[in-house]
Order: C-alpha cells, then structure tokens, then sequence
C-alpha cells in the first residue's frame, strides 16, 4: 500500500538478521527487523472504537515509521521503532489511552465470538478461565513464546483453518455442546485427546500445558502429542469441516452487517488507518475487531452507510470486495521491510495480477514469502513463492519451509509468468478452477521441468 516515511534503524541502514523461529515479539521485547524494532499487541478488548484505532494510528507515527500490519492470525503490529525506549514510550502511552494489551501466552477466539449468528458456542467465557487459570498457576509454567492455544467456537469467522498447539473446538455431541480438545494442528489435522464439556475444559488444558512445562520452555504441541493417549473418534463433526468466511466484503451476520476489510499484504499506513476510522465514525461504526487473514471487521454500521464505508476503504488501499484478486494473494511485507525477507512481494504480487491473472480467481491461495518462515500464510497453500539468498523457491501444495518443487532465479520466474497464464488454460477442463489446475498438473503447469 506505501512505503514507510522514514527509517527508524540506529544506523541509517537496515541490518541483515538471520531468520528467527520461535520469537515473538512484543512491547516488553521488540524484534528487530528490517525497519527498525517490530512489536506485537494483542488488544484484551474484542473490539475497539474508531477513535481508538485512530489512537492507535497517531502512536505507530509517533513512536514508529507509521506502518501496522495486521497478521495472518489477526494480531496487530506496530513497525519502525527506532529503540527499545520507544516500546516503553509506547507502552505508557497505550496505558494512558485506556487501550488494554494481553501479554503471555495466546489463547485465541474468533473475531465475533459471541456475536456470530452461526457460532455453535461463544468462545469468549472459556478462553478468559484458560488465561486466568495459566496466570495464577504456582508455580508458574514456562511456555514457548509463539505457543497458541485456540479457543474455537465455530460460526463464520471460525478458526477451524487456525494451526495451533492446543486447540479446543466447540462441537455438538449427543444433544450437547462439548468441547473437543487436540494437539498440534489445524480442526481436520490436529490429535483429538479429549471431548469434554466446558466445566471439565479448563483442568485438561492446564494438564497439558503442565506437560509442555516438564518437556522445556521451548516445547510445542507437537512435542507431547505422542505423549496423551489420543481420542477414538471416527469421524470429524461436521462443524470442523467448513473454513471461515471471506473476510472481505459485507457479511450478513443474522438481522445486522458486518463490513470486512482485508489489508492488502497485511500493511496499513497510520494516515490511511486514521482517514478509514474518521470517516466510519461518522457514518455510525461502533466498533472495529482484528481478525485473521490480515482482516478487519467494522461492526455497528446501518445498512445504508454501508456502501459508502466500503468506497472509503477501497479509497485507503482496502480490499473491500470478496472477488478482488488480491483476495488470492497471502504476502508478508518482504524486502525493506523484515531483516529476513529476500523477496519484494508487493511488486511480485502485481506481476502475477497483470500476466497470470487467471491464476488469481479466487480458487486458492498463492503465498508470497519473504524468507522460509512464512508468517503471511503458515498453513499450506497451492503455490508458494519463497526468496531466498540464490534466488525462489517454488513449492506446490505446500509450506515456504518445504522441499522446493522449482528452484529459479526472479529473472527467470519472471519470464516464466507467461506461461503460467498459458499453462492453466491448458491444463484446466472447462468449468475447472486454477487450484484444481496446479494440482493436475504440478510443476508442468510452468512449462518446464522440476
């Protein structure tokens, strides 16, 4: 969406860093990158006014280079601090502002829970007695920084598609609501180990987090799932089969209208945020929430302002619109940006939009990434595009971190992007998508050999 206005580095000069797994970073711990100091924060608040984010918008210029991004997983950050003073400048001011941020472990609900028409339970009751119940364990149990643990209601914003290291997913079960608890995966992948009901959900959650403490404070979900006895289940409910909804648009949820806004790349200007928030003020929104897929959702509009909110989005470099073809696009903020990243995604996504435009038809999702963490998009997607130090790695139906399908230079991937368009046209049959194109025909699709 823009550049940053200045840069915030000590030196002038953003320095190089290696790519870092298990970090997260945070007010108390800023990471630095490839602008300056990154930091995390997760509001406690669901949702927040729109002079709050406008609150928000005037502290990334203060403190930062006046860039946030909204991730994958729906957090916010703030970009380009120039020290660590400036976290804790930062911090007082978010204080002082009356704007609440979580620290320690993230447990994580869905965007609308308790408020989603189509949710199977409201998430938000039993994700504060985990927090509560981690927050006063004696003693106190040290767990990886990046260890997430979702809470998942279900309902249009699910996080059934979430990969997490303890996940819970509400499911009805012999008339009831219950709770089926797993280990180390998405809804479909993750080992169910237990399915109880919500009084008894707390006390097996801390039984896990208890083992992940005796294993080390580094260990993951996938580190004890040999370890709990797995749950007989033969067969998924149905509630765990269906992702979340396109988070950009107007989603009718019951009787009101939720306005999504995707960030494209996940980035957003301070001056553009404060623009967007001045203007849904006055138009009625109560309330803007975070949401996964680098999203926000605007609650609180009247249907009639709704169209007017959505151009002044759009006028901000939104995606407003659940059939724009950046929707297909899943891109970490890449060079100039993050110390690791060794590909510009912003000008990489416009090559594919302008000469393989049928590869964005919203079938599936192409992953853009900087470096082989793949913050933007961690679960698989069809394609993914990975810079490296030698130049791309192409990995099909797969992760940024996975053996490559093709190895290439930029130039040539470049070159290639004719034939990528001419390629899923050849390879598609009539009424087939470009998803179902990449995975008949795999790296053919390239004209070229792996």
């Amino acid at each position: 969406m823009t550049q940053p206005e200045t840069s915030c580095s000590a030196s002038g000069a953003a320095p190089r860093f290696p790519v870092r797994r298990g970090a997260c970073p945070s007010l108390v711990n800023p990471m630095p990158t490839g602008d300056g100091l990154l930091v995390r924060l997760r509001p406690a608040a669901a949702g927040l006014t729109p002079g709050q984010w406008g609150t928000l918008a005037d502290l990334a210029r203060t403190f930062g280079n006046g860039l946030l991004d909204v991730t994958a997983r729906g957090n916010l950050q703030i970009r380009g601090l120039a020290h660590q003073d400036a976290a804790q400048q930062l911090s007082a001011e978010l204080s002082r502002a009356g704007i609440e941020i979580r620290s320690g472990t993230a447990v994580e609900t869905p965007p609308l829970a308790g408020l989603d028409c189509a949710e199977v339970a409201d998430a938000s009751g039993l994700a504060d007695q985990i927090r509560d119940a981690i927050r006063q364990h004696t003693p106190a149990l040290a767990l990886a920084p990046k260890l997430a643990i979702t809470v998942n209601g279900g309902g249009l914003f699910n996080l059934s598609d979430a990969i997490s290291d303890l996940r819970l997913d509400a499911v009805r079960h012999g008339g009831q609501v219950l709770w089926r608890i797993a280990l180390a995966g998405d809804a479909r992948t993750a080992r169910p180990v237990a399915l109880v009901d919500e009084a008894q959900a707390v006390s097996h959650v801390i039984a896990l987090l208890e083992l992940l403490h005796a294993q080390g404070s580094a260990s993951r979900g996938r580190d004890i799932a040999a370890l709990v006895p797995a749950l007989d289940e033969a067969c998924f409910p149905a509630e765990l089969t269906a992702g979340p909804v396109n988070p950009a648009g107007v989603i009718r949820n019951g009787s009101s209208a939720v306005l999504g806004l995707r960030l494209a790349f996940g980035r957003m200007h301070a001056g553009e945020l404060e623009s967007l928030m001045a203007g849904l003020s006055g138009l009625g929104a109560t309330q803007v929430r975070l949401a996964p897929d680098h999203a926000l959702l605007v609650l609180g509009l009247p249907d009639g302002a709704i169209p007017a909110a959505a151009r002044l989005a759009a006028e901000q470099g939104f995606i407003t619109r659940p059939d724009d073809p950046m929707n297909s696009v899943s891109a970490c903020p890449g060079t100039g940006f993050c110390a690791a990243g060794r590909l510009d995604t912003q000008e990489l996504a416009g090559l594919l939009a302008s000469q393989a435009p049928d590869l964005l038809d919203g079938s599936c999702t192409v992953h853009l990434s900087g470096c082989t963490k793949g913050c933007a998009h961690p679960s698989p997607a069809p394609l993914t595009v990975t810079g490296t130090d030698a130049g791309l790695r192409i990995v099909l139906a797969g992760r940024a971190g996975d053996a490559a399908d093709l190895n290439i230079s930029l130039e040539e991937f470049r070159a290639l992007l004719p034939a990528l368009q001419q390629g899923i046209a050849q390879h598609r049959q009539a009424g087939q998508t470009a998803a179902q194109a990449l995975s008949l025909s795999g790296a053919a699709i390239f004209g070229m050999a792996p």
